[in-house]
């Protein structure tokens, strides 16, 4: 009897051990889960892709123009079209920052092998008077012109198609 009673003993440790175990795991993983699921509340899905009517539309003008010659790209963001030249990592990453919170309006690349060709900047009003907007572009066209890869701005005043297919054939040099 005290051999049965003493095995008996042991499963109910072994057991109770577990369900200790089992419980600890589940408050571990049970708290990070769901506080990071929380923080993942705070975002939404955008209705649009563009942030106005006037980047959907031109997308569209593009599209209809140059859709058989280039795939057309919107919002591309510059550490994907220009790279850092390889150097020490804290100061390569220190030249990647200015670029990798940045995107490109559009982007036009060759249909066979998807190679950049042409940056396209829709500048609204603000760029008329905004200080930051201006150092802004005034950064992307320099940078631009160090990898050699054309950019074009297209004020949002300035939407004519006829307007749009010849800046752009300009730049592309058609």
């Amino acid at each position: 009897l005290s051999k049965n009673f003493n095995q008996t003993m042991n499963i109910l440790y072994v057991v109770i051990i577990v369900i200790i175990v089992l419980v600890a795991l589940i408050k571990i993983f049970g708290k990070t889960s769901s506080s990071k699921e929380k923080e993942l509340f705070v975002y939404q899905r955008k209705a649009f892709l563009f942030d106005t009517v006037t980047e959907f539309n031109l997308f569209k003008t593009l599209i209809e123009l140059f859709g058989d010659k280039y795939h057309i790209f919107p919002q591309v963001n510059y550490s994907h079209i220009i790279e850092v030249k390889p150097m020490p990592y804290a100061e390569k990453r220190k030249y990647r920052s200015s670029i990798d919170r940045k995107s490109a309006d559009f982007v036009l690349c060759d249909k066979s092998r998807v190679v950049p060709q042409l940056i396209i900047e829709l500048d609204g009003n603000i760029h008329d008077f905004s200080e930051k907007k201006q150092r802004r572009d005034e950064f992307v066209d320099n940078l631009a012109g160090v990898v050699n890869l054309p950019i074009l701005h297209i004020k949002t005043t300035n939407m004519d198609k006829e307007y749009i297919r010849n800046e752009v054939d300009k730049k592309l040099k058609l």
